[in-house]
């Protein structure tokens, strides 16, 4: 098992500084004299003590959190060793020693939501169905941590999809933003928290193109804790949500301020308390001297498994169903696929227009064009949109949309051809598909952007199980879309969705469920420099 850990995986994150640009808070004293720094010798303890012996002051060591990371401009993302090491398994074991020692009316209520990516790569690396994977994951959480729920990312995927697709619509309706008076297109997918750090951190004026939809991590965090409140009749501080999902920059979308509920800033409760990824299951299980295997308990049939799932591991008003389902599209969420569709029958609806989506290759399998064209004349192209993964073709997208001097965005004749496009031409037509490779990459015509941080996808995120020695990384990660495709898949089913929120949330708050912003993280200038002296580096 430890050789699935140990396998170096595909890294696009930047590595920390040396020494971490954040400025530390000093406490201001009315004493002016001076002091030194003395360190215990048996103890180790840092002392502050004036020149005159007269006074001693502890000193505690400085700590960063991630939300220190979120709004400082020192990296583009976090390492994943930062990430790791602030919010990782050993924190949820501690958090659940700590909960069964507390008297039981004191006691959190612990819930864990699962990612459909995780689901697969468990069921890939150790070469058993998702539903078997989900069985043991059952094992660790509800017997051997004692979590009360257990459900899947369906629900919260299924709102956030519903409510992207209709940011899409209403845009094109208006044709500008009516936030920001820019043009409308593109909308840009704004789920991958290593995607949004990049842009709030190093490019801003993308920041309006982001769509303004939460990620189904954060839907399903606060969905959770209102429903478990109201069923248990127990305050939102007394459950602890963990997200499992597949990719360490989840951490920090978790750690986002924003992402919390209560008026009071000072008891502010977090839509998830805690997100650890697939690999961390792995490592939980080593620390406590146990197996992903030894978890089977093959006593238990499909049919009974099924009735826990349904009845006994979610809150009461949970749709189980859905939870589990999967969607059509990409396996990192099927985003531009339901977009695509909803338009599809927008032009039907309206235009009466019958249509088919053209796929238009791009120079690697990481940026693919769509065009839904009229199926009686494919010439006439009603909307484009695209799928953009990998920084190395983001970073291609966001010069793209680096408006010049007089505001506007440039888009110059970039052609993407070569063998490896004629290649993926030719595996598209096998499809049936009209295929072709995109000539010139103009982001303005794109009507939305699927956009991810890692190469190929969430299935391929960061905090995924790697391929083992033995394996071929890009034949893993295939099998691994392969098992993601095995999933039951339902259609997004928007009078559902509307009313469970209804029931569930309310709809005079949608908005607080639904929405979210970004902002510009600024550089600070004179922090940037204290770091340079210091010897930090990318």
């Amino acid at each position: 098992m430890s050789a699935l850990l140990s396998k170096a995986d595909l890294n696009d994150f930047i590595s920390p500084g040396v020494a971490c640009i954040k400025p530390v808070e000093v406490t201001k004293t009315n004493d002016s004299g001076k002091a030194e720094i003395q360190i215990d010798s048996e103890s180790g303890q840092a002392y502050e003590v004036s020149l005159d012996g007269t006074t001693t002051t502890d000193l505690s060591a400085a700590q960063i959190s991630l939300s220190d990371c979120l709004a400082c401009s020192g990296c583009i993302t976090s390492a994943e060793s930062v990430l790791v090491s602030l919010q990782s398994h050993t924190e949820l074991l501690n958090a659940v020693r700590v909960n069964q020692n507390l008297p039981l009316d004191q006691q959190k209520q612990f819930t864990v939501s699962i990612s459909h990516q995780t689901r697969a790569s468990l069921a890939t690396a150790y070469n058993i169905s998702v539903n078997e994977a989900d069985r043991r994951l059952a094992t660790l959480f509800v017997e051997v941590l004692g979590f009360k729920y257990m459900v899947g990312m369906g629900v919260g995927r299924e709102i956030s999809l519903d409510y992207s697709a209709k940011e899409v619509l209403d845009r094109m309706k208006i044709g500008t933003n009516s936030t920001t008076g820019l043009n409308s297109k593109p909308i840009l997918s704004s789920s991958c928290p290593g995607w949004i750090c990049y842009v709030e951190k190093t490019h801003q004026y993308i920041i309006p193109y982001l769509s303004a939809v939460k990620s189904p991590q954060q839907i399903t965090g606060s969905l959770l804790k209102e429903i478990i409140s109201e069923e248990l009749n127990i305050t939102k501080e007394r459950i602890y949500h963990l997200s499992v999902m597949p990719c360490f920059d989840k951490k920090l979308e978790a750690a986002r301020p924003e992402f919390t509920t209560g008026e009071d800033s000072d008891n502010k409760v977090k839509d998830v308390d805690c997100v650890i990824t697939t690999k961390e299951i792995i490592q939980l299980l080593l620390d406590e001297g146990m197996t992903f295997e030894g978890l089977s308990r093959p006593n238990k049939n499909s049919d009974e498994f099924t009735a826990l799932i349904n009845q006994k591991l979610k809150p009461e008003n949970w749709p189980s169903t859905r939870s589990w389902a999967s969607h059509e599209g990409s396996s990192s969420g099927g985003y531009l696929y339901h977009i695509l569709t909803t338009m599809q029958s927008y032009f039907t609806a309206t235009q009466g227009i019958s249509t088919k989506i053209n796929v238009i290759t791009g120079k690697n399998s990481d940026i693919v064009e769509y065009h839904i064209v009229d199926s009686n004349n494919e010439e006439r192209i009603l909307s484009k949109s695209a799928q953009i993964y990998g920084f190395r073709n983001i970073q291609n997208l966001v010069r793209k949309l680096k408006p010049n001097s007089s505001g506007s965005v440039n888009v110059s004749g970039s052609s993407v051809s070569g063998l490896s496009a004629r290649r993926l031409a030719r595996k598209s037509a096998l499809s049936g598909a009209k295929t072709g490779t995109i000539s010139v990459i103009d982001p303005t015509s794109w009507a939305y952007v699927e956009v991810m941080a890692c190469p190929g996808g969430c299935i391929n995120g960061g905090g995924q199980i790697g391929a083992p020695n033995d394996v071929n990384v890009k034949e893993w990660k295939e099998n691994a879309e392969i098992i993601y495709n095995t999933m039951p898949r339902l259609q997004v089913g928007s009078e559902l969705i509307h009313k469970f929120i209804d029931n569930n949330w309310g709809y005079d708050r949608v908005d607080q469920l639904v929405l979210t912003g970004y902002t510009p993280v600024v550089s600070d200038e004179a922090v940037a420099n204290h770091a340079l002296t210091l010897g930090s580096k990318w």
